[in-house]
């Protein structure tokens, strides 16, 4: 019988909540400005610097509309600066600010405690099996 308490999308739903609010509550002790949805951008800034706005939103599987905001919004805080693309001014590629490259380490650190904490008492070989699945469910759904 089915019970929504068991049922794979409300635990996995319940774990995000739970992880977000953690990530959010770390960054907020630490009083480092900003949200995991800006982590989120940050990070992907941290793999490679200079991506258009749309690419972001494809890399966090966002909406472009709501990532443009978001861009905005880092920029006013000054975590990142948007410049014209060299060869087509329409395109507006996002860097890293200085800032959030010289906190990178720090950053990185709260979303790794944060990991730390979800995955205590979690055998490596299982919590690795588990982000497989996850893959997987990913995978069938796209």
């Amino acid at each position: 019988m089915y019970k929504l308490d068991d049922s794979l999308g409300y635990k996995l739903f319940q774990s995000s909540r739970l992880m977000t609010n953690r990530l959010n509550q770390y960054f907020r002790l630490k009083g480092y400005p900003i949200t995991h949805e800006q982590w989120q951008v940050l990070s992907r800034l941290f793999d490679k610097d200079g991506q258009t706005q749309q690419s972001l939103a494809a890399l966090n599987e966002r909406d472009e509309p709501s990532v443009s905001r978001l861009v905005a919004n880092m920029e006013r805080s000054g975590l990142i600066e948007r410049r014209s693309h060299p060869t087509d001014k329409r395109i507006n590629l996002v860097f890293l600010s200085e800032e959030s490259k010289r906190l990178k380490k720090e950053y990185t650190a709260v979303a790794e405690q944060t990991i730390q904490d979800a995955s205590f008492g979690i055998d490596p070989d299982v919590f690795a099996e588990c982000l497989r699945t996850l893959d997987q469910i990913r995978r069938n759904l796209a």
